[in-house]
């Protein structure tokens, strides 16, 4: 059944003919416990975000390049849905499963999760920086405060400085990631001579409805001249309030987004983005969770530079 040589033809194929003969299927779980390895790598996403799945653009980019690497290196891809997307949720689920390894997908804050995922020895890695702890430092990402910063930069250079950056927050707060992108921002107004408001950063769940509803809100009292957003979600309910409206891209207001430079391209007008190589980051991830696997010493990987993508959604601001 597994090919071995110490096996004669003659009787090899007797087996394969009563196999076929007896419509036998080997059984995997069996395998794993022989083994000590299913070959499987969980991805583990909450219920809550399942939907991202199918509608973010940056996380079927990443399950793609994720799939792909895995089949390359002899795994599958099992999606496996937590309840929530807190830490005690995620460990629960994770540690009844048969699977080698975890890639971790959006959970809250994992500063619960590390610990238990570490005392019961399970490899795992983030698909991004959810934490600034330096113990939290199985990742792969881009950097984030260079994203910040190329973005900002851009748009002051077209004279922009009512400037708003739309960033997404889970249970009221940043994810540590953006964080980065603000720190990266507030770096390119100090360069310029600029001086940083707190209105400057706009807070949204991430929705679409919410994010629509925001933006009615902001474009209603002083608008800004131009956006920095954070969430592809966003950007396309900022899209969408904007055409409703008669708000021209970029006449009236200019648009940078953060994410999959594919998806920008095809929406309209053209986004400018701040783009990260999900590809790049996707197969160092199972990179690094193989070398967990196998109990290999880990190298840290060094986060990768964005790539300003300019295309027909900025432009000059010549308001005064």
């Amino acid at each position: 059944m597994n090919d071995s040589s110490l096996v004669k033809p003659r009787t090899r194929q007797r087996v394969l003919d009563a196999v076929q003969s007896l419509g036998y299927i080997p059984n995997k779980t069996a395998r794993v416990f022989k083994s000590g390895r299913s070959h499987i790598l969980g991805l583990v996403i909450s219920t809550q975000h399942i939907s991202e799945l199918a509608f973010n653009a940056g996380f079927q980019s990443r399950f793609k390049a994720l799939t792909e690497k895995a089949h390359s290196e002899g795994y599958n891809i099992l999606i496996i849905t937590s309840a929530d997307a807190e830490g005690r949720s995620y460990f629960e689920v994770i540690k009844d499963q048969v699977a080698d390894g975890f890639i971790i997908l959006s959970p809250s804050v994992n500063e619960a999760l590390t610990p238990l995922l570490e005392e019961a020895g399970i490899p795992y890695v983030y698909n991004m920086k959810y934490s600034n702890r330096p113990e939290d430092c199985y990742y792969v990402s881009s950097d984030d405060v260079e994203g910040g910063y190329i973005a900002a930069k851009y748009l002051l250079d077209l004279n922009h400085t009512e400037i708003r950056f739309i960033v997404g927050i889970v249970k009221g707060n940043f994810m540590p990631f953006n964080v980065d992108r603000i720190v990266g921002f507030k770096r390119a107004l100090a360069e310029y001579g600029i001086a940083f408001r707190e209105e400057m950063i706009v807070s949204v769940p991430g929705q679409m409805e919410e994010s629509y509803t925001m933006f009615h809100h902001m474009f209603q009292t002083r608008r800004p001249t131009a956006l920095l957003i954070s969430n592809e979600t966003t950007t396309v309910a900022a899209l969408n309030y904007f055409h409703d409206h008669g708000i021209r891209v970029p006449q009236d207001v200019s648009v940078i987004g953060f994410g999959p430079s594919e998806f920008f391209r095809h929406l309209r007008p053209n986004l400018t983005n701040v783009s990260y190589d999900i590809a790049w980051s996707s197969n160092k991830q199972v990179d690094l969770l193989l070398q967990r696997i196998e109990g290999q010493p880990i190298t840290p990987e060094r986060p990768k530079k964005p790539e300003l993508i300019i295309r027909d959604s900025t432009a000059r601001n010549v308001q005064h």
